[in-house]
């Protein structure tokens, strides 16, 4: 979107970055010609990155995952360091 100059000259004097300016239009609830990012939006949003940097520690831990598929049929899944190549060469 094209930002105005009075948008810049109210950025400047609220102190409001670009990046969020950025977040509230990928994030807002929009009401009428506003978007809004509510705290409890922010929550949310908070709240699930908390989760998902959980699950990213817990897979780092594993030294990653490797899901196996087959078209839309999930197949098998391990440790992506578990694989080794010496053994799948004497099967």
């Amino acid at each position: 979107m094209h930002m105005t100059h009075h948008i810049t000259t109210r950025m400047n004097q609220r102190g409001i970055r670009k990046d969020l300016i950025d977040l509230t239009l990928d994030l807002g609830d929009i009401d009428g010609d506003r978007f809004v990012l509510s705290s409890k939006i922010i929550d949310k949003e908070m709240s699930d990155l908390q989760r998902r940097l959980k699950m990213l520690s817990d897979a780092r831990k594993k030294g990653g995952i490797v899901v196996v598929a087959d078209g839309d049929h999930l197949i098998t899944a391990y440790h992506k360091n578990s694989f080794n190549a010496k053994l799948a060469q004497n099967s």
